[in-house]
C-alpha cells in the first residue's frame, strides 16, 4: 500500500530496547502494589486451570488421554469464573507454576484452591504475586514496541518512538500493565489485530495472521467482539474510490474479514475447554453475563452512580482528567494532521473556492484483488485511527452500557491517542527542520529531545502518584487532592491496604482479627501466601456481622462506602482512627482498633 514505510533492522532493535526497558520498569514498581479483587479472583483461576494441564499430563502418562476431556473433568476444572475467556489466566497459570517462590510458612498452604498436586517444585524466581502477574508485563511491553513498529510504518521512527514512549508513561497504562487483569491483554490484542489488518490490505498471507490474532483478541476479553465493525467501516471507506455505478461494481470481501469471521470464533472455541461440552448453553451464559452485566458503584462529579445510564461524558471527561494534557494537545493536532486537507476541501467548495492543487499519490489505480483488496488505495490512516480512538469511549457512553470501573474499559483507545499525537510531534519537528538554520543532525537530536519531553509529565505523574494509580489525576483535574475536590473516583478494587501491611504486621497482636472492608479473600491469601502478612492475623469476614467480630476495621474511602464508618464507630463506641493512609493528604484508607474501654463493651459479640 502505497504510502506506508517498510522497518529496518534497525526499528526492529529499538522496538526490542523498549520492550525490555517497559518489561523492567512493570516488574520493579509492581512489588508495591497491592493485589486487586479480580486479581485475587483470577490467581485461583488459573490455580484450578493448572490442575487440568497437571491431570492431562498424568492421563497421557497412564494412556488415559481421553479422561481429561470428559465432561465431568472438565466441569470439575473450568467451571470457576467462566464467565471469562481463559487465555490469559491460562498464561497466569503456566507464569505461576513455571516461576512462583512461596514466601510463606506450611501454615499458609491452607490458602491454595488446591485444585493441583500439594507437591510440586518450580524455579522460585519471584513470589506468587509477581509470577502470576509477569504476562501482564509482557503484553504490555509488546503494546509499547508494536506502537512503535506501527508509527515508524505510517510515519517515521520518530513519530513510533514518541508514541511508544507516550503510552508507557499514562499513569493508567502503567497502572494496569503492572496487574494480572485482562485489560492490559486486550489493549495489546486489539492494537495487534488493527496492525495486521493493515498489512492485510496489501499482503494475502496476513489475512490468515490478522484472524489468528483476532481469535486471540476475542480469547482474552470480550470487547474484541466489536473490532471488525470497526474495521469494515474503514475500508468502506478505503474502498469508496474503487465503486462503480456505471457499470455497477461492488468492491471485493478482502480475504481478512472471512478468515476473521471463520477462524476467529474457531479459535474463540478452541481455547476454552468450558465451550468443548455443551457449547451453546455455555456460549448463551457468558453472552448474557456481559449483556446484563452487573453494575458497579461509580463516582463522578460527586454523585454515586450505581445504575446506568452513567454520564454520557464519563468515559471523556475521565480521559480528560487522566491522560497527560501533553498528549491530548498532541492527539487533537494528530487529528488534525489527518483532517486538515478533506476539511480543507470541504470548506472551499462550501465556499464555492476552486480547490487547492496537491499531489495526490494514490491517484493511479493499481491492480487489486480480494486477496490484496487496499492495493494502490489510500490507506485513510486518521479514519482507521479516529475509529479505534473514539469508539471504545462512545461504547462506554452509550447509556444502554452497564456501569464499569474508572478508565480501564476505554484502555484500547490509549495506542491510538499516543500514535496520533506521535504523528503530530513528527510533523511539528519536520516543520523546525525545514528552517535553513536547522542541519539534519539538529533536527535528529530536537527530535529525540521532545519525544522525551512530552513523554515526561506523564512519567512524572506516574511516579508521584504510585502505587496509587487509580487515584492518579492529572494536572487539568488539580492533582489527586483536585480529583477529590471535582468528586471523581477516588480509587476501587480494594488494593490500597498493600502500603498498611508492613504497619499492620509489627503492630497488630497475634490473631487479630481483622476487616479489610474492600479486600477480598482472595487478595488476603494472595498476601498470606506472598510472606506479605502475617499467617496468624485473621480475615473476620463481610458486612456488619464481620465488623462487629473484629478487632481491627479498614475502610477503603470509595463515596458509596461511607456508611461503613459509621457502622465502626457504633461497633468500636469511637470515631478515632488509628492510621489514616493518603495520597497529597487524601485519605484513601482509614484503620481502627477497638478500644477496650469503649463504653459499648457490652454490645461486643
Amino acid at each position: 500500500m502505497k504510502g506506508l514505510r517498510e522497518t529496518s533492522w534497525r526499528d526492529w532493535l529499538i522496538a526490542l530496547l523498549l520492550f525490555c526497558g517497559s518489561f523492567a520498569a512493570l516488574a520493579v514498581a509492581q512489588r508495591d502494589q497491592g493485589v486487586m479483587r479480580d486479581e485475587g479472583t483470577y490467581f485461583d483461576a488459573a490455580e484450578r486451570y493448572w490442575g487440568w494441564f497437571e491431570e492431562l499430563g498424568d492421563n497421557i502418562a497412564m494412556g488415559s488421554f481421553g479422561k481429561s476431556f470428559e465432561a465431568k473433568n472438565l466441569k470439575h476444572h473450568w467451571s470457576f469464573n467462566n464467565e471469562h475467556p481463559v487465555l490469559i489466566k491460562v498464561l497466569f497459570a503456566f507464569s505461576w507454576r513455571a516461576f512462583h517462590r512461596c514466601d510463606c510458612n506450611t501454615r499458609a498452604r491452607g490458602f491454595h484452591p488446591r485444585r493441583y498436586k500439594a507437591a510440586h517444585n518450580s524455579l522460585g524466581l519471584m513470589s506468587e504475586i509477581s509470577a502470576f502477574r509477569l504476562p501482564g508485563w509482557l503484553l504490555t511491553a509488546l503494546a509499547v514496541s508494536l506502537i512503535f513498529l506501527f508509527g515508524v510504518r505510517v510515519e517515521n521512527r520518530l513519530a513510533g518512538f514518541a508514541a511508544a514512549l507516550l503510552y508507557i508513561t499514562m499513569p493508567r497504562t502503567f497502572f494496569h500493565g503492572q496487574l494480572a487483569c485482562f485489560d492490559s491483554g486486550i489493549t495489546t490484542l486489539w492494537i495487534l489485530v488493527v496492525y495486521g489488518y493493515l498489512y492485510a490490505l496489501e499482503r494475502a498471507r496476513w489475512g490468515i495472521i490478522t484472524a489468528i490474532f483476532f481469535g486471540l483478541a476475542l480469547a482474552a476479553k470480550h470487547n474484541a467482539w466489536f473490532i471488525p465493525f470497526l474495521l469494515l467501516i474503514h475500508y468502506a471507506v478505503v474502498v469508496w474510490p474503487d465503486l462503480s455505478f456505471r457499470p455497477f461494481r461492488l468492491p471485493r470481501i478482502p480475504l481478512v474479514f472471512i478468515a476473521m469471521a471463520i477462524l476467529g470464533p474457531l479459535v474463540f472455541w478452541a481455547h476454552w475447554p468450558w465451550l468443548w461440552f455443551e457449547p451453546i448453553k455455555h456460549v448463551g451464559n457468558y453472552f448474557g453475563f456481559h449483556l446484563h452485566h452487573s453494575f458497579y458503584n461509580m463516582e463522578y462529579l460527586g454523585q454515586n452512580w450505581g445504575l446506568p445510564p452513567l454520564p454520557i461524558g464519563f468515559p471523556f471527561g475521565m480521559t480528560l482528567f487522566t491522560a497527560p494534557t501533553v498528549l491530548l494537545v498532541l492527539m487533537f493536532g494528530g487529528f488534525w494532521v489527518y483532517a486538515r486537507k478533506p476539511v480543507t476541501a470541504f470548506w472551499r467548495r462550501l465556499k464555492q473556492l476552486r480547490p487547492e492543487p496537491y499531489d495526490d499519490p494514490f491517484r493511479y489505480p493499481a491492480k487489486r484483488s480480494w486477496l490484496r483488496p487496499g492495493k494502490g488505495l489510500n490507506p485513510r490512516l486518521g479514519t482507521l485511527f479516529a475509529l479505534n480512538a473514539i469508539f471504545p469511549l462512545v461504547l462506554i457512553a452509550f447509556p444502554s452500557t452497564p456501569i464499569f470501573g474508572g478508565t480501564k474499559h476505554f484502555m484500547p483507545a490509549y495506542p491510538f491517542f499516543a500514535l496520533l499525537a506521535g504523528v503530530a510531534l513528527s510533523r511539528l519537528c519536520a516543520s523546525v527542520a525545514a528552517l535553513p538554520s536547522v542541519g539534519p543532525w539538529r533536527s535528529k537530536a530536537l527530535g529525540l529531545a521532545l519525544a522525551v519531553a512530552v513523554a515526561l509529565p506523564g512519567a512524572l505523574n506516574t511516579l508521584f502518584t504510585h502505587p496509587f494509580g487509580l487515584s492518579q489525576y492529572n494536572a487539568l483535574a488539580g492533582g489527586p487532592a483536585g480529583g477529590a475536590d471535582l468528586g471523581l473516583n477516588r480509587q476501587f478494587w480494594g488494593y490500597a491496604p498493600r502500603q498498611l501491611l508492613p504497619w499492620v504486621n509489627e503492630t497488630f497482636p497475634e490473631r487479630a482479627n481483622v476487616y479489610f472492608h474492600d479486600t477480598n479473600h482472595s487478595s488476603y491469601g494472595a498476601y498470606i501466601r506472598a510472606g506479605l502478612l502475617r499467617d496468624d492475623i485473621r480475615y473476620a469476614g463481610m458486612e456488619l456481622g464481620a465488623i462487629r467480630a473484629s478487632s481491627h476495621a479498614m475502610v477503603i474511602h470509595e463515596l458509596h462506602f461511607a456508611k461503613y464508618d459509621y457502622w465502626i464507630w457504633d461497633a468500636y463506641g469511637s470515631p478515632t482512627p488509628s492510621r489514616v493512609l493518603t495520597l497529597d493528604g487524601v485519605p484513601l484508607v482509614t484503620v481502627y482498633e477497638r478500644n477496650k474501654n469503649a463504653a459499648v463493651r457490652g454490645k461486643r459479640p
